[in-house]
């Protein structure tokens, strides 16, 4: 009788676990982990805007390279990100006048630390209507080979073909990073401190590896 009851309640908390977890499959509550990487042809942009003491200028990368572990409902909800990161070569940022992107190369230190880096810590989701979603995450970035721990704020618009669209700014500084702001046309115009980031980028679910010898 001991022997029984001993197995009885050894037995119950797996049994109730089982129970969880088939009542969540039936309800739709358990979430697919699908791995995202930028879309092919059409990847977005990062744009850099900063301001001067003559007028505001502008750089834009359509080059990063990033990856996303994103998790769906079975009704193909976004409901949590697992992990995100990208890279940027700092010298892909350009703008119109060539002597300008040097400069900015320059405050980047993109000889000695070429990549600007970014790795999502944790993230949260909240649902929104027509299929968008507000993320709101922290996550190391580093510039000029300096690594800061920043939060995130994006858009998450999920598209009829699964495809995803994340948009958001984030606002930094030069000397957050070490750098100095950059000055222009021999110190006439001078960069100011603050710059914005404007992220857009869209995402399509990754196509399974080749495995070799099949």
């Amino acid at each position: 009788m001991k022997a029984n009851r001993f197995f009885c309640s050894a037995v119950a908390p797996v049994w109730s676990m089982l129970v969880v977890l088939f009542m969540l499959l039936l309800t739709g509550g358990l979430a697919a982990q699908t791995t995202y990487r930028l879309s092919p042809g059409n990847p977005g942009t990062l744009k850099v805007v900063g301001t001067s003491d003559l007028q505001d200028w502008s750089m834009t990368s359509g080059e990063a390279v990033s990856q996303g572990e994103f998790l769906f409902t079975p009704n193909h909800q976004l409901s949590g990100v697992a992990g995100f990161s990208f890279s940027l070569k700092a010298a892909s940022l350009k703008g119109p006048v060539k002597a300008m992107n040097r400069k900015a190369h320059k405050a980047l230190n993109a000889k000695k630390h070429p990549y600007i880096l970014f790795t999502l810590h944790k993230a949260e989701v909240r649902e929104g209507k027509n299929n968008k979603h507000q993320i709101k995450g922290t996550g190391s970035l580093s510039i000029n080979g300096i690594t800061q721990t920043v939060s995130l704020e994006l858009l998450a618009e999920v598209h009829p073909d699964r495809s995803l669209t994340l948009t958001g700014t984030k606002n930094l500084t030069f000397t957050h990073f070490l750098m100095q702001p950059p000055s222009f046309m021999g110190g006439v115009m001078q960069a100011g401190n603050d710059i914005t980031v404007e992220i857009a980028l869209t995402f399509s679910p990754a196509a399974p590896q080749q495995i070799v010898g099949q």
